[in-house]
């Protein structure tokens, strides 16, 4: 084509009549579009286009303007009919490149936002925790479950950032400045957040699982990962819909029952969770436990004992465990709250506090069986511990701390008030029973019962020099469940026969002495279905009556006290 006007040696001819390839009007139809797309698309999308790693938005900003204005341009010189090189770039391969360059970014936006989403690294630290801080801190129902989700993909890397954050301040050379690992040690703390882990102990329990796994497998246990294991923990325990629930037993809930994936994430690695202490999952904030049904209380043990497992199985026994006895102290005692509960209840409806009282006795005796089945079980330290406390703790175990809590869980028994049948239910049907009559052939039950019967005669024994109300009640459920009358010493009772030889013979020689000092220390010792009858010096325990004309009874004849002197009671 003939020039029309030549510039700087370039020839320029009069615009064709072309077929446009990417006009203006394509390309405010395609930016409508993805604009729109934007606008509904799911939090999960924008959240990964958000922390892209590279500057994703300025980029499209400048893309648009580029790619709007160059359009709008071409389309006027066409219709225009301006001027154009002839030799260099032609209509066609010009709108091209603008319709690539638009191309280009949607396939940049499909690829951050479906294809590969970012995940938490060196590049993109503090956009992602910008982002993260961004939604934990507007807490939207809507958004905090996806976002819960999304941030599993990010779980390995921000634990392995996290573990080399000691390192990094230790060869920082002056003030340090923001890196990946400092951002990773925050965002651990920022996902502890409790409504965010309600969200994800309702909707994202593998993000947990992928967490606990990585901090497992490195064995990072020195990163801040222990506040986030605490609340999702208490959250867990709180919903009944989580995975703890759906985990118990595989009889009834299929293979996760047996696998129990989100159960041993949480629980099922002892260094793990002592590693934890006072942030562990096993550690709930006592307000949370005060609040639980007998359902949640039942769910704590049944946790407490997967790590009691992974303790045994690790051959740990000789470690002293601050997160087990920390457990079975929050048991202990949750568990005499509900013998507190059933002593106010009428005696036709325990209700809740029964089945509190079942589950906490219910976990005694399935970690001694637990116990037990070690082969060989571990031998006690030393089965009668003497001298000072500091020489207490460290010649206890765990088998003292077993003892400990029957003893105290028996003693709470002990105050059962009402009726002799309510006194009996409890003393023997809830408690003693299941502590005396369940040892069968185990090595471990023979030596907590030991430890037991021991902790119950020292207390006894106290009524000697100190008179208290607590050795009062601990004889008397001694004398109630087990009787006034020696039988055999096989068969039957075989387990506390040596306790109740002790146990009456004390009394037979001192009580008359003990009602001398303090009378109502002494009464206090008459519980359950045992009296006093003092014009024939004797305690008598009257049976249920039943069909027949009388009830049973058995007596123990009491003998006078000696003559005072300076080491008597009192």
């Amino acid at each position: 084509m003939q020039c029309t006007y030549l510039f700087w040696d370039i020839c320029l001819v009069p615009t064709k009549e072309v077929v446009s390839l990417f006009g203006f009007k394509d390309f405010i139809a395609a930016l409508a579009l993805l604009i729109i797309i934007y606008t509904v698309s799911d939090i999960r999308y924008r959240f990964r286009v958000s922390v892209a790693p590279i500057p994703l938005f300025k980029i499209t900003y400048a893309l648009i303007g580029l790619i709007g204005f160059g359009t709008l341009a071409t389309d006027i010189w066409i219709n225009e009919k301006w001027l154009v090189p002839d030799s260099l770039i032609t209509t066609a391969i010009w709108q091209g490149i603008l319709g690539a360059l638009f191309l280009g970014l949607v396939i940049t936006w499909m690829h951050y936002a479906f294809i590969k989403p970012p995940i938490f690294g060196g590049n993109n630290f503090n956009k992602y925790a910008q982002e993260l801080y961004r939604v934990v801190l507007k807490g939207s129902e809507v958004e905090l479950p996806i976002i819960a989700d999304e941030l599993a993909a990010s779980a390995e890397s921000l634990v392995t950032l996290a573990g080399n954050f000691g390192k990094v301040k230790a060869e920082a050379k002056g003030e340090l400045r923001p890196c990946a690992e400092g951002y990773a040690n925050d965002m651990l703390l920022l996902i502890a957040n409790r409504k965010f882990c309600r969200h994800l102990v309702a909707s994202s329990q593998s993000t947990v699982i992928r967490f606990l796994d990585a901090v497992a497998e490195a064995k990072a246990f020195h990163i801040p990962i222990g506040l986030f294991a605490q609340n999702v923990s208490a959250e867990a325990i709180r919903n009944k819909d989580s995975g703890l629930y759906h985990e118990d037993e595989g009889y009834y809930s299929g293979l996760l029952g047996y696998i129990k994936p989100f159960s041993q994430a949480l629980y099922g690695n002892y260094e793990l969770v002592e590693a934890l202490q006072h942030h562990s999952p096993l550690d709930i904030d006592y307000k949370s436990v005060w609040a639980w049904d007998a359902d949640q209380f039942s769910t704590y043990c049944r946790v407490t004992q997967m790590t009691l497992k992974s303790y045994l199985e690790g051959e740990h026994w000789g470690q002293h465990s601050y997160v087990l006895t920390g457990a079975l102290r929050e048991i202990r005692e949750t568990t005499n709250r509900a013998i507190a509960d059933v002593n106010k209840a009428r005696d036709d409806d325990y209700g809740d506090a029964w089945h509190r009282l079942r589950a906490g006795v219910d976990f005694i005796k399935d970690s001694i069986n637990l116990i037990g089945e070690l082969n060989p079980p571990p031998e006690a330290r030393t089965l009668r511990i003497r001298g000072t406390r500091r020489n207490r703790l460290i010649d206890e175990d765990f088998y003292d701390r077993l003892a400990e809590a029957m003893f105290e869980i028996i003693f709470s028994a002990a105050c059962i008030d009402g009726s002799p049948d309510k006194a009996w239910s409890i003393h023997y049907g809830s408690v003693w029973g299941e502590f005396f009559e369940n040892s069968n052939d185990n090595r471990a039950w023979k030596i907590v019962q030991f430890k037991l019967r021991r902790r119950l005669c020292d207390e006894i024994w106290r009524l000697d020099s100190m008179p208290n109300y607590k050795s009062a009640r601990v004889l008397g459920i001694c004398l109630n469940v087990m009787g006034l009358k020696m039988g055999k010493r096989s068969g039957y009772g075989r387990d506390h026969a040596a306790l109740k030889a002790v146990v009456l013979a004390w009394t037979q020689k001192n009580y008359l002495r003990l009602r001398e000092v303090n009378i109502e220390i002494a009464d206090s010792c008459l519980i359950g279905s045992i009296t006093f009858d003092a014009e024939q010096s004797r305690l008598v325990k009257t049976y249920a009556k039943g069909l027949r004309p009388e009830p049973d009874r058995e007596y123990l004849a009491l003998s006078s006290p000696p003559a005072r002197t300076s080491d008597s009671l009192g």
